[in-house]
């Protein structure tokens, strides 16, 4: 009687939110203790046995006497192609993945082209030694074709979910005793570029986590830099899923220097309140807030059927996403609000941990009834979280007029269930809570709209809108703290 109390379905059908376990905030997952070396040795062996017992498939070796190839050789760095994938998939797709491990050693630098993988183009028996100059460096063409592969690469893990694993069993593979520290170094932005497209199975997820995590102290080459942040990524990408498309070759370069370049969109707000902090020393809030919203009132938001509700066009909120990670920030060729209202909402939604921090989830369910309650719980929320907050919800009060409401057919019920997602998130993996907890986020979210007075809130912060969007001169351009993988 007592667990059926506490199941999740009777909440569900007494009409009440489901409390949910928080998870730790990335606060907490931002240091990162090494163990002993022989611990964590021996945790990643127990780690990998335990997953080779079930999804390694078996290689073997020798002409007469065929010897079974154990998983640590397996596993580590190796120049020829392989005849065969390194985990257990359906045998249809046995050809794909050895073709993958051709495109990992090509994008790692370990191997020229002998034709393109996936990829038609006029000269594609063309020897990769035409394309360099005399410097040694890549042609434009060749760097062209190089990151079509790899959005080849990126689209079969797209598109057969069963090649992820291997996608990044092949790179966790050239990365183990790669004698290269240039291919060490391309091998870990490939991994970042994995980890922004799709994430491992979760049986995999804890065998990629410990490789990872076991190269966060390994400072040459700036390894550890980039281990910390493909963490991040995994930790993201594992709650968050898989990626509609493959990233364009732009978004595969801003993703390959990342960890060195952070995005203003997947990080904390604390990193991105750094990286703003030398060119708006004095903002209060990210400057894509305003710039973002100053941005659809002046392309007539305020007027437009559907605003935050209707998406605006795919290809054009990604342009202008790719735009604004490199500091330009600029209305020029964007002429639709609904651009901008996609991307506010996805800059929300793409937070490394969500304005109202998990701890603080269950409060806002339990009380999303009570007015008093959620106003209550804003002023306890975190100073940049909250000012985020009172900026965002000032902004949708706008929309909240009489005259305005009749032209957008906006109604505070229909902002409150667009925005709520964006504000508030379930890190509960079951569907069922989820879909309960989703009317009382709803709820709380209503709330705000309706009672939350944002001038009154922070003595030292006060937003303001309409002043204009702003626009800046064009930045440096973006570089790695390290060499560059693309030349």
């Amino acid at each position: 009687m007592a667990t059926r109390n506490l199941s999740p379905i009777q909440n569900r059908s007494a009409g009440l939110p489901i409390p949910v376990e928080p998870r730790a905030s990335t606060a907490t997952r931002g240091s990162y203790p090494l163990l002993p070396h022989d611990l964590a040795s021996d945790i990643q062996q127990f780690i990998e046995s335990e997953f080779a017992k079930q999804y390694f498939s078996t290689h073997r070796t020798g002409f007469i006497f065929k010897r079974k190839v154990p998983v640590a050789q397996m596993m580590a760095w190796q120049k020829p192609p392989l005849t065969s994938p390194l985990l257990i998939v359906n045998r249809e797709l046995h050809k794909d993945a050895v073709k993958m491990f051709k495109v990992v050693q090509r994008i790692m630098g370990e191997r020229e082209r002998d034709r393109p993988v996936g990829v038609r183009t006029a000269d594609a028996h063309a020897s990769s030694a035409a394309s360099l100059n005399a410097q040694g460096q890549m042609s434009e063409r060749e760097k062209g074709g190089l990151l079509e592969e790899e959005r080849w690469l990126l689209g079969e893990g797209l598109l057969h979910g069963e090649l992820r694993d291997e996608i990044y069993c092949q790179v966790m593979k050239q990365l183990n005793g790669n004698p290269s520290p240039e291919s060490v170094f391309k091998g870990w932005q490939l991994l970042c570029v994995l980890l922004i497209t799709f994430p491992p199975s979760k049986n995999f997820e804890t065998y990629l986590q410990s490789f990872i995590h076991q190269r966060t102290g390994q400072a040459e080459g700036r390894v550890d830099v980039m281990a910390k942040y493909c963490l991040r990524r995994l930790a993201y990408i594992s709650k968050k899923g898989p990626r509609g498309k493959p990233p364009s070759t732009v978004e595969i370069e801003v993703a390959s220097d990342a960890a060195f370049n952070p995005s203003i969109f997947g990080e904390s707000l604390d990193i991105i309140f750094r990286l703003q902090e030398r060119t708006y020393p004095h903002a209060k809030v990210p400057i894509i807030l305003p710039f973002l919203a100053d941005g659809i009132l002046a392309l007539g938001g305020t007027k437009a059927e559907g605003i935050f509700r209707v998406p605006g066009d795919g290809d054009s909120v990604a342009e202008l996403k790719l735009r604004l990670d490199q500091g330009y920030y600029t209305l020029e060729g964007v002429d639709d609000p609904h651009v901008l209202a996609s991307l506010l909402k996805l800059w929300l939604r793409e937070l490394l941990d969500p304005l109202v921090p998990d701890e603080m989830y269950n409060e806002c369910i339990t009380n999303a009834k009570d007015a008093a309650a959620c106003v209550g719980i804003v002023k306890r929320l975190p100073t940049i979280n909250r000012r985020v907050v009172l900026f965002v919800v000032s902004f949708l009060q706008l929309f909240l007029e009489e005259r305005v409401v009749g032209v957008t057919k906006m109604t505070s019920p229909n902002l409150s269930l667009v925005m709520a997602p964006n504000l508030l998130r379930c890190s509960s993996e079951s569907m069922a809570v989820v879909f309960t907890n989703a009317q009382y986020e709803q709820h709380f979210v209503h709330n705000l709209l309706l009672h939350l007075k944002c001038d009154t809130i922070d003595p030292d912060y006060v937003p303001q809108h309409g002043l204009g969007a702003i626009s800046t001169p064009p930045p440096p351009p973006r570089m790695t703290k390290t060499r560059s993988r693309r030349s």
